[in-house]
């Protein structure tokens, strides 16, 4: 069975189509929620306490830190996946170096003008709302999906209803 590495750029809807597939009663875990990731400062490699997004807003915040999957808990999620189709979804610096435990992953893909205004809007995470970041976002944003169509993803275009993304979702996980 596979371990699905659902991933895209802040505010794709990851987390979204998470709740939705654990409603479904899927085994899908949100790397942002359940500590499969954590902030660690890019120099010494140790875990940053969770800043404020004050903090991450002030300018060199990101420079200095990144978003990290742990190895050894997207390691437990393979391992969950021998007997049945485990998610992870999420998006981290590191993922290259986890990628060979996933059986598939799937980029959720969206327009510059829905993933700013996804941002805008969004009361769940913080994460882009500052100059900063949003910045940092749209930056990554201009080489994600032609990266990860290279790197052999599925693209999703996830500017679709929920119901229509989720069962591409499930249709690439088999």
């Amino acid at each position: 069975m596979p371990l699905v590495y659902v991933t895209g750029i802040s505010g794709a809807g990851k987390s979204t189509v998470c709740a939705e597939l654990r409603r479904l009663r899927h085994d899908a875990h949100d790397a942002d929620q359940e500590g499969n990731a954590v902030w660690v400062n890019r120099h010494t490699g140790e875990v940053t306490l969770i800043a404020s997004a004050r903090e991450r807003g002030q300018s060199g915040w990101l420079d200095e830190q990144e978003w990290r999957l742990v190895p050894t808990k997207v390691e437990i999620l393979a391992r969950r996946a021998r007997d049945r189709v485990v998610f992870l979804c999420g998006s981290a610096a590191n993922e290259h170096e986890v990628w060979h435990l996933f059986s598939r992953v799937v980029y959720l893909a969206v327009d510059e003008a829905t993933l700013v205004d996804r941002l805008a809007s969004r009361m769940s995470n913080d994460f882009g709302k500052s100059e900063t970041e949003l910045a940092a976002i749209l930056g990554w944003h201009a080489y994600g999906d032609a990266e990860f169509a290279r790197l052999g993803a599925t693209i999703i275009d996830a500017t679709r209803v929920l119901d229509e993304v989720v069962d591409d979702v499930l249709l690439a996980a088999v």
